[in-house]
């Protein structure tokens, strides 16, 4: 019976033709759009093509929106779009709230295009353990051109300067958080090209009653007087990060 592949090996016989010995690069070539860092396994994820029904919102201030675009996107047809409001707390925001998961490195990835001058993206992954909220955060500042992480004291402390974004049409930056789930510690960011090590630094933590749960937090904080958009491509979860 005619074999395609030797047992011992990995290239086919055709001279075009290489196997593809990667699951992660098989998801990726059928359409999957977890391509950026494709370590850890996926828990959850979206690119709302089924549009916002997954996800609750919050607005603060005059103008304030969470729709959907068609003018700007990663994926499919739409984005998300977080239309900070121009005064109050001038934000938009998304969460999605999953169960406990077994603690283990977990990731949080999020793409977002933002079209012009704004304030601040805040990106929270929170877990809620029945005792203690811990509360994973970084935020891209772009009124002070830096990243800032939460510490636990609830300070927003700069890692990275210098951290001015392309605004150029259609262009989807992607941040990935890793936390050490299991000793309560950040790990790492990785924003496009560059990954910051966060070993070692602790979250914020506050006492909370609320039962056992995983949250996804992204806030867009605009700047007074004006309604500043951002775009949210698609967002991920994962576990079992390496750490």
């Amino acid at each position: 019976m005619p074999r395609d592949l030797p047992d011992w090996g990995a290239q086919s016989s055709q001279a075009t033709v290489h196997e593809v010995t990667d699951l992660g690069e098989l998801a990726v070539r059928l359409g999957s759009i977890d391509r950026f860092d494709r370590r850890g396994d996926v828990l959850w994820l979206d690119d709302f093509q089924d549009g916002l029904f997954k996800w609750r919102t919050g607005t603060s201030g005059v103008g304030a929106a969470v729709d959907l675009s068609i003018n700007r996107v990663r994926n499919g047809m739409f984005a998300c779009r977080l239309k900070a409001g121009s005064d109050g707390t001038t934000q938009a925001l998304i969460f999605r709230e999953l169960h406990f998961p077994v603690l283990s490195g977990m990731g949080l990835e999020v793409s977002f295009h933002i079209p012009a001058t704004t304030d601040e993206m805040q990106f929270h992954f929170s877990l809620y353990d029945g005792d203690n909220f811990h509360d994973f955060r970084f935020i891209w500042s772009d009124t002070l051109n830096e990243l800032q992480y939460r510490d636990e004291n609830d300070n927003h402390v700069s890692f990275a300067s210098g951290v001015n974004l392309s605004r150029a049409t259609g262009l989807f930056h992607i941040a990935k958080l890793v936390i050490d789930a299991e000793n309560k510690e950040y790990a790492r960011l990785i924003l496009d090209d560059t990954a910051y090590p966060l070993a070692g630094k602790t979250p914020s933590l506050t006492a909370s009653a609320e039962l056992p749960k995983l949250r996804a937090r992204i806030e867009h904080h605009g700047r007074a007087g004006v309604n500043d958009v951002a775009h949210i491509g698609d967002v991920i979860i994962t576990q079992n990060e390496p750490l």
